[in-house]
């Protein structure tokens, strides 16, 4: 197994992705590596026993944020104004705890803030009693990670230099220009038109252009990784740059609850079902529909199986009428097969199943188990035409029980 050496008997799981969108042909190697060294990176920390899923998530995003290929950390998406604000968030399927940052400017990292907010809350240790905060954001989250030592005294202006790369900010200086562009047109519009055409003049200023042409990536919002560990422990965690010429201070899906990510080790009847679920998309319309979650509680109450169920929450979710032309989103979904041979024997992790689901043009994933030699990444490239609305899908069956598969 290529990763640091630990227990040879102990097993694990790691699937990633990076984001929904369209991924140039020509950034695939890129990317493929970048899914790879992210599932080697968790598995460093999962193949030296249970306990630290919410570590080897964090040390997997960390990765993905550092690649500049993602949109994610550096190489994110920038703000109307031209800053990097970035999203993270995970969660504990065991105790449910969560932890997440929005529109956090200045750091390398949010996922480190997410991780740390998460933990305090499972340790349940605060001075006073106060409750500890599970959702920062801003220049807040910012200060608070600064006084736990956690990120570098960097000023927001020195930490941009990092984060912002040429690509992302020739790609923002022709947005902002079509942005512009776009106003200036409306502003003629209203001031020239008669009162009885004021409502066609504001149609002219707000129709909706692409901003992203095939000539370039465009994902859209999130990574996201999975870990499961040898006694079946489950977590969940993804971060984002956010969409092209956000309004500063917008909090995407990647930060909030429910929606960007979620782990469970219990059905909602109470029934033991180990299940985590990261989601990729535009956002908003994603939001409102606590997508992650619904995927992991639909689960635990259907037999259909988790990519039918992943693409009917997806289905039922882009059926929103308010979703307009943004219909681009991908989900990433593991279910996970763990049980104790008797009372008061641990659980050992036996298997795991992978699914996704997606609409838009492409979804990249890539996947890590114990039983197998090295870790496994690839670009879906959907196969209908994303007019007619399909969901397309993946779905795969590993068997941790046997060796180097």
């Amino acid at each position: 197994m290529a990763c640091e050496a630990g227990d040879p008997n102990t097993r694990f799981f790691v699937a990633v992705h990076v984001g929904a969108g369209y991924h140039l042909p020509s950034n695939e190697k890129a990317l493929r590596s970048a899914m790879k060294r992210a599932c080697l990176a968790a598995a460093s920390i999962l193949s030296k026993g249970s306990g630290g899923c919410i570590d080897a998530v964090g040390a997997a995003i960390h990765v993905l944020e550092d690649d500049p290929c993602t949109n994610a950390g550096r190489g994110s998406n920038l703000t109307e104004d031209g800053h990097v604000e970035c999203d993270a968030c995970v969660m504990d399927g065991d105790s449910g705890a969560f932890g997440a940052v929005g529109a956090v400017p200045g750091v390398r990292n949010a996922i480190e803030i997410a991780v740390l907010l998460a933990k305090e809350q499972i340790l349940g240790s605060s001075l006073l009693g106060r409750i500890s905060p599970m959702f920062l954001v801003g220049e807040g989250a910012r200060m608070w990670a600064k006084s736990k030592g956690i990120i570098s005294d960097d000023t927001i202006k020195e930490a941009d230099e990092w984060l912002v790369t040429e690509r992302t900010r020739n790609q923002w200086k022709r947005y902002k220009s079509m942005l512009d562009e776009a106003r200036a047109i409306t502003k003629t519009a209203v001031s020239e038109a008669q009162p009885h055409n004021l409502s066609r003049a504001m149609e002219i200023g707000t129709q909706s252009y692409p901003l992203n042409s095939l000539e370039e990536d465009a994902i859209s919002d999130t990574v996201g990784v999975i870990c499961v560990d040898s006694e079946g422990h489950i977590a969940s965690g993804a971060s984002s740059g956010g969409i092209a010429l956000k309004v500063r201070g917008r909090v995407g899906l990647a930060a909030t609850y429910g929606s960007g990510c979620w782990a469970s080790s219990t059905g909602r009847i109470g029934a033991p079902i180990i299940v985590g679920c990261c989601v990729s998309g535009a956002g908003e319309y994603l939001m409102k529909g606590f997508t992650a979650r619904e995927c992991c509680v639909s689960s635990s109450l259907s037999q259909a199986g988790p990519v039918n169920t992943c693409s009917e929450v997806l289905r039922h979710v882009l059926e929103d009428d308010q979703c307009g032309s943004e219909r681009s989103a991908g989900i990433l979904f593991v279910q996970a097969d763990a049980s104790a041979l008797g009372p008061g024997i641990l659980a050992k992790l036996k298997a795991v199943e992978i699914a996704a689901a997606y609409t838009s043009s492409s979804f990249g994933i890539g996947y890590f188990g114990s039983s197998m030699e090295r870790p496994k990444a690839s670009i879906l490239r959907s196969t209908r035409l994303q007019r007619h609305n399909g969901v397309d899908e993946f779905v795969a069956r590993i068997n941790l029980d046997a060796e180097n598969l």
